[in-house]
């Protein structure tokens, strides 16, 4: 008898361990979707001028290819320039990386 007793309490705790851990999971995962991103987002006039640069060159992209624009989507013309936006961030980044090496008397070749 004492033995069901104590396996049956090993059991219970186990079980309520595993509940708590699956609660503590999902409370984590719900604050990771509601908490808002640390990225510092540049101002608006920055990103419209940002989204302009990318459509020029997309449309500059397509017209290199021999293709027109009706040709494509709008979802497959919406991911050309989020992926022309995300090309030009990053060489604006080290761009500024150049600058300051530069400024710091360093020769990196940009």
């Amino acid at each position: 008898m004492c033995k069901v007793y104590y396996t049956a309490a090993l059991m219970l705790s186990l079980f309520r361990r595993i509940v708590i851990g699956l609660n503590q999971i999902e409370q984590m995962a719900s604050s990771m979707m509601t908490e808002k991103s640390k990225r510092i987002r540049p101002p608006k006039p920055v990103r419209k001028k940002l989204r302009k640069l990318a459509v020029a060159s997309v449309r500059k992209d397509i017209i290199h290819a021999g293709r027109k624009e009706v040709d494509y989507t709008a979802e497959e013309l919406e991911y050309l320039v989020a992926d022309k936006e995300k090309e030009i961030w990053s060489g604006i980044g080290w761009k500024g990386f150049g600058i300051v090496a530069l400024l710091l008397g360093i020769n990196i070749g940009i």
